[in-house]
């Protein structure tokens, strides 16, 4: 076997930024949020909206632990204009499925919120992108919602940790 040549080879040390795809049409808003759009073909008659927030586990302090989680389950407990359930009863409306097609994660560096709308309707991809906004800005932590939801919160950290750690 040959050694890789140092000329030729990339290095995690490369500051070379990734290519864009050209099909990618890609922006900057004044108020700093970036953004990616491409068409596709397939899911027909879908928009797959995604807002990705550069805050994640390893970006908290110590007293700051599993906050951004907490956000996370907290947008979907009520923003300014679709407070508490409302939210979720007007995606479902729209035939929008909590799961497959509304859902969120929160990573090591980033926490991303997901949401597929329907592209045959100007107003519903409108909203999409309005939903999009209230949780980047507008998220609500009422008292009865955080207390609600740091016990889910914990409870997922609980099970995550195996079964074995559960015991101790």
């Amino acid at each position: 076997m040959m050694p890789a040549d140092p000329e030729t080879t990339a290095t995690a040390d490369d500051d070379a930024p990734l290519p864009i795809n050209p099909k990618v049409r890609v922006g900057r808003l004044a108020n700093g949020l970036t953004y990616y759009i491409r068409q596709n073909e397939k899911p027909a008659d879908r928009a797959e909206l995604r807002l990705v927030v550069d805050a994640g586990s390893v970006l908290e302090d110590d007293d700051q632990r599993g906050l951004a989680h907490f956000v996370e389950h907290m947008a979907f407990n009520g923003t300014k204009k679709f407070p508490k359930q409302e939210l979720i009863d007007y995606l479902e409306l729209t035939g929008t499925r909590f799961g497959p097609d509304l859902n969120a994660y929160t990573s090591l560096d980033e926490t991303v919120y997901m949401l597929s709308v329907r592209t045959d309707s100007l107003a519903q991809l409108a909203t999409g992108l309005e939903i999009l906004r209230e949780w980047a800005t507008e998220i609500v932590f009422e008292p009865d919602e955080v207390e609600k939801e740091r016990g889910v919160v914990i409870e997922e950290w609980r099970l995550g940790r195996g079964a074995q750690a559960r015991i101790f």
